[in-house]
């Protein structure tokens, strides 16, 4: 039996196409969706041998697209690291460090990742963490740990002399070393191009696969079937390893490459390197398509570019507004010739002073994206200026955000953003602003900077602007929309189909995929899943507790839940 020839039958079938349609039935062959319509017309699609599957009346929508991941996410630091994810004391942190230095006797060096700043308070809640926290557990063995968010490192005393850094260290282009400045000496942390300073552990291509396989399994079960792919060329999943795994059959996702440089390096150099590469690993399921910008930092690390002042909680004075990591002019060219090879982009930008700058150098180049297809995009958007919103539209720019954070996060917002920013992180995260202005926006969760990314845990915040996941925060849930503990200004509060749109059919555009997948339609390939509730008429704050019972990705099921 054809193992794609397959019928399903009793559903509600939310197409996400032009009209939005609802529908009873889809038949699959070859990969490819060959009917879409009612129960009655889909009988002539069932042969002796299609596979029939009733899926009860429940519902199905379109596999889901994260538009910016870090594959292979958390999957390194559970197989071969310490893993601080989802702890939320110093004295948790120090317990995991301890039982992984017990399991792994003969360790080198500890690297792990995953600690949170909204834990700390004082001067570590600017600067970081003390490496006098590491030198309790451990003053022989080096330790490493990555921040949540990848921006800042954490070290004990053993970590900083092995690597060789001290206080006259220099520091990168863009980066931080932070110096306790009553002692003169080392605080504990590296913050942005700092963390490069770092020899971090070398892991094999075989170990980049393995913890790939795991990666891939988690995001089925999440329901996601295609990803734009955040790597480096030195770092993250190489194109060689999707290469080995999609020759073995064991590659199950549309993968869309992104690859980073940087503005202290030779540019013409980087993305000529990348060009090669897009070539060399030109897949069905593998395509490099973009080029990745790191405009600014972030606003814990006080490392965004903004364009009022940090408040002085910050502990840079009064006059202290981040830095934008490029100078104009280069930073134009940049854009230019990634859009002359083909190349669109994707820039890192929190800050609205760099969302600002980065507006202004992609409007010196938009005359040529006029000419050609780009799908040019800014991610992260933390604080966004009001005028600069609509220039998304005028522009032709995706607007790329993390719903997952667009709520009064618990033991972070209060402590971090609202101290570093004042009122103006009462209105940070716009969402239905740009939905207001026409912008299309895509959603994605930064994997691993969000743990669990459950794109109905993100739908959720986006139409709730309120907390999802109280387990995990590790706080009481709410039972109403609008309680104010966590809710985010409710007038950026957008519809269900306007964020699984951001999900699935504006996600698949941002990769050059709109014509493939994205909706459910007769001739794209069958990515969809099955889920146990309609999201789209049940009360908003359950929307995280839905679950998917089957995902779907070229007509083969890739993952079917045991419950």
């Amino acid at each position: 039996m054809d193992n794609n020839d397959i019928v399903i039958i009793n559903a509600k079938v939310y197409t996400i196409d032009k009209e939005d349609s609802i529908k009873e039935s889809i038949a699959i062959k070859n990969k490819k969706i060959i009917y879409v319509g009612n129960n009655k017309d889909i009988n002539k699609y069932i042969k002796k041998d299609t596979k029939v599957i009733d899926a009860k009346g429940n519902i199905i929508l379109p596999g889901m697209v994260d538009s910016h991941i870090h594959p292979p996410g958390t999957a390194l630091t559970e197989l071969y690291e310490v893993s601080l994810y989802g702890l939320n004391s110093i004295d948790e942190y120090k317990e995991a460090i301890r039982i992984f230095i017990d399991k792994n006797p003969d360790v080198k060096v500890v690297y792990g990742g995953g600690w949170s700043l909204g834990i700390f308070e004082g001067k570590e809640l600017g600067k970081g963490p003390k490496k006098e926290h590491l030198d309790d557990i451990s003053i022989d063995i080096p330790i490493v740990l990555r921040a949540y968010d990848g921006h800042t490192m954490w070290l004990n005393s053993k970590a900083f002399k092995e690597f060789n850094i001290n206080i006259d260290t220099q520091c990168p282009n863009g980066g931080k070393i932070e110096i306790n400045e009553e002692t003169n000496e080392l605080w504990g942390t590296l913050k942005e191009s700092a963390i490069h300073i770092i020899e971090e552990h070398n892991y094999s291509e075989e170990e980049y696969m393995k913890a790939f396989e795991l990666f891939q399994r988690k995001m089925h079960e999440f329901g996601i079937t295609s990803i734009l792919s955040m790597s480096g060329m030195k770092f993250g999943m190489s194109p060689n390893a999707y290469k080995r795994l999609f020759e073995e059959g064991k590659l199950k996702m549309r993968i869309s490459n992104s690859i980073i440089i940087f503005s202290d390096e030779d540019i013409k150099s980087q993305i000529d390197e990348i060009k090669n590469i897009r070539e060399k690993y030109d897949l069905d399921l593998f395509k490099t398509t973009t080029i990745k910008l790191l405009a600014d930092g972030v606003i814990e690390g006080s490392t965004a570019y903004l364009l009022e002042p940090y408040k002085v909680e910050a502990g840079m004075g009064t006059d202290y507004y981040g830095e934008f990591l490029w100078k104009e002019e280069i930073l134009e060219n940049t854009i230019k010739y990634c859009n002359e090879n083909n190349f669109s982009i994707h820039v890192h930008s929190v800050g609205d002073g760099s969302t600002k700058k980065v507006l202004d150098a992609v409007e010196k180049n938009y005359k040529l994206q006029e000419k050609k297809d780009f799908r040019n995009t800014i991610t992260h958007l933390q604080l966004v200026n009001n005028n600069d919103i609509r220039r998304f539209k005028e522009l032709s720019i995706i607007a790329a955000v993390q719903p997952y954070w667009h709520i009064k996060g618990p033991k972070w917002w209060d402590e971090v953003d609202y101290k570093l920013l004042g009122d103006r992180a009462k209105y940070e995260y716009p969402l239905n602003s740009f939905i207001k202005e026409g912008v299309i926006i895509t959603s994605s969760s930064d994997h691993s900077v969000t743990p669990e990314p459950n794109p109905f845990y993100a739908i959720e915040a986006g139409v709730t602007r309120n907390l999802y996941n109280s387990k995990y925060f590790g706080v009481e849930d709410i039972n109403n929309i609008d309680d104010e503990r966590y809710l985010l200004n409710k007038d950026e509060r957008i519809s269900v189909m306007d964020m699984v749109k951001s999900f699935t059919i504006n996600g698949a555009y941002a990769i050059f995929r709109e014509n493939e997948i994205g909706s459910i339609e007769v001739g794209k390939y069958a990515d969809f899943i099955v889920v146990d509730r309609d999201i789209f008429n049940i009360d908003p704050i359950d929307i995280e507790k839905t679950k998917v019972l089957i995902t779907f990705f070229n007509g083969e099921i890739v993952y079917e839940s045991n419950n």
